[in-house]
């Protein structure tokens, strides 16, 4: 079976370059013009479509997040720092401060439609406590 995200976007062909060049890959071309995706691993994507204007539902809000996940670091803190500055760049926004705790360093973001999304770095740690993260 594969785990695959999907994003309800306005604008699938930018918003799926924008979270591309977080997860530094190339945003590729669906199923037609209204379709794109980024793979994260050859068995999980996450795929941007503008869905049918005559759907049954509203879109309100978020239900979940992505979480895009550094590689642990000594200094978390300073990896967020320079990843959220990156994100900022390329059309991202912050949600408050970033937070450092005892797991690592988190910060939470919009993404130019504003859909929220977390980007994580933990503590390089040889502990067990570290594996639940990977």
């Amino acid at each position: 079976m594969n785990i695959n995200f999907v994003i309800d976007s306005e604008n699938p062909k930018d918003l799926s370059c924008f979270y591309a060049k977080i997860n530094s890959d190339k945003a590729k071309k669906g199923f037609n013009s209204n379709h794109y995706f980024i793979s994260l691993s050859s068995r999980s994507k996450i795929h941007f479509y503008r869905s049918n204007k005559n759907r049954d539902y509203q879109r309100e809000g978020n239900i979940t997040s992505l979480c895009f996940q550094g590689e642990p670091s000594k200094d978390p803190g300073q990896i967020i720092e320079r990843w959220t500055s990156e994100i900022l760049k390329i059309g991202g926004r912050v949600m408050g401060k970033s937070k450092l705790a005892k797991f690592g360093s988190e910060q939470w973001m919009l993404d130019p439609e504003g859909n929220q999304f977390l980007i994580l770095v933990p503590y390089l740690s040889n502990g067990s406590d570290m594996d639940a993260l990977m």
